[in-house]
């Protein structure tokens, strides 16, 4: 790794409760490998005070992302739904971006049926459209009904740890969308991931390592320098310089919030 290359983590939960008491001393290590800012992901409002917590002791490092997570919106009666979005809207100009938001129909996030995320899906797009932020998306066995959400309410946005097939890579990429790649791009049995990689625009790729969650394949932890071996996965799939790798997906998540992180 040469020390003029730096990176930003373009998803990461340092504001989770297994990490977030280590990040005064975690956070400076992170810097010291040359990952110099963080993109959030954000789950319900408790966490989002982490957010704000992490933004100020680590200025200009921290950018906030709002959202109601799938998790969330899965596991909560509608009078908590009902008061979370409330302070969503309140709070949602303050922050970088929108999300995670989306779907998640994994069998156990099903007891309350699939149309309360949906419900929350359209919602938080919406408010993402009407503010012209990003959209973090979260989506996990249901790209056929969130693709059906994105083309009804088109927003700029990033798929989070995309994992799938260069078919379904393309029907985001002409939705505009960034596709946001993790650690399951670094298990080489993982063909269809990797040939969808290969076959995306650099120009539309982000980098994240999801920590704490998504480890490398052997790894139960792992954190955000983790994004190095990602970006030298890419590096290889594409026959292209790590340089040439980290700079691209760098200036593609600056496009993406309009906005530029300086170390």
């Amino acid at each position: 790794m040469s020390n003029s290359l730096w990176m930003v983590d373009a998803h990461c939960h340092w504001s989770d409760e297994r990490l977030f008491a280590e990040t005064d001393k975690a956070l400076p290590q992170m810097i010291a490998k040359n990952v110099l800012g963080f993109q959030l992901g954000g789950v319900d409002p408790s966490e989002w005070e982490r957010q704000d917590d992490l933004a100020k002791r680590f200025p200009g490092r921290i950018w906030r992302v709002f959202g109601l997570h799938p998790y969330f919106v899965a596991m909560h009666d509608p009078v908590d739904l009902e008061e979370a979005w409330t302070e969503l809207q309140a709070r949602a100009s303050d922050c970088e971006a929108l999300g995670e938001m989306g779907l998640d129909f994994r069998t156990h996030l099903l007891d309350h049926g699939k149309s309360i995320q949906i419900e929350y899906f359209q919602r938080q797009l919406a408010l993402a459209k009407q503010l012209k932020k990003a959209a973090v998306l979260h989506i996990v066995r249901a790209h056929e009904e969130a693709l059906h959400e994105l083309k009804a309410l088109p927003v700029k946005g990033m798929v989070h740890a995309f994992n799938s097939n260069a078919k379904v890579a393309k029907r985001y990429l002409d939705l505009g969308l960034y596709l946001s790649i993790g650690g399951k791009l670094l298990n080489e049995k993982n063909e269809d991931l990797a040939d969808a990689v290969l076959q995306t625009p650099l120009e539309k790729l982000l980098i994240e390592s999801d920590c704490p969650d998504q480890a490398p394949p052997g790894r139960d932890q792992h954190d955000s320098s983790t994004v190095w071996t990602i970006a030298e996965r890419i590096s290889v799939l594409k026959s292209l310089p790590l340089k040439e790798v980290v700079e691209q997906t760098r200036k593609n998540l600056f496009a993406l919030n309009e906005r530029e992180f300086r170390p």
